[in-house]
């Protein structure tokens, strides 16, 4: 039996098959592909960040923040999942689901962390890109809540 390290050359494969999979609507596929990320190298938060975005694909905001969350935590400086959970936020303010007072709590927390990636000279510029549009989309849901008032 082959041990798990000698496959972990095949780690970034098995990310971009996830990312692939998740494209494509292959939820099952992307568990699977990123699960085994995760038992190849357990302390890689790239199975985390995979789940996390297999859960935001589908819009379970609940799930993708507490993956985005868990990695945040455990890897302050992943600008990449800090700025998809501030999308999260923002976005749980469109579901129907989410009351007035959850959706004007999670669109001040997701506006705080883009903010602060948006501003972060050490974040790399995708990040700040993203983060950035976080905050337009925030301002233009601002500006229809205004004018419907």
């Amino acid at each position: 039996m082959a041990k798990f390290e000698e496959f972990l050359e095949d780690l970034p494969l098995l990310v971009e098959v996830g990312l692939i999979a998740i494209k494509q609507g292959d939820e099952d596929s992307a568990h699977k592909l990123f699960n085994a990320v995760g038992i190849l190298d357990p302390k890689n938060t790239v199975r985390k960040m995979g789940l996390g975005l297999v859960a935001m694909h589908k819009l379970d905001l609940a799930t993708a923040k507490k993956y985005f969350q868990e990695i945040s935590d455990e890897e302050p400086l992943n600008y990449r999942a800090t700025t998809f959970l501030g999308l999260s936020y923002v976005l749980t303010a469109f579901e129907d689901t989410a009351s007035k007072e959850e959706k004007i709590d999670c669109l001040k927390k997701g506006t705080e962390i883009a903010i602060k990636v948006a501003n972060e000279p050490k974040a790399p510029d995708s990040e700040r890109k993203l983060a950035h549009s976080i905050l337009e989309l925030e301002k233009e849901l601002h500006e229809k809540t205004a004018q419907k008032a």
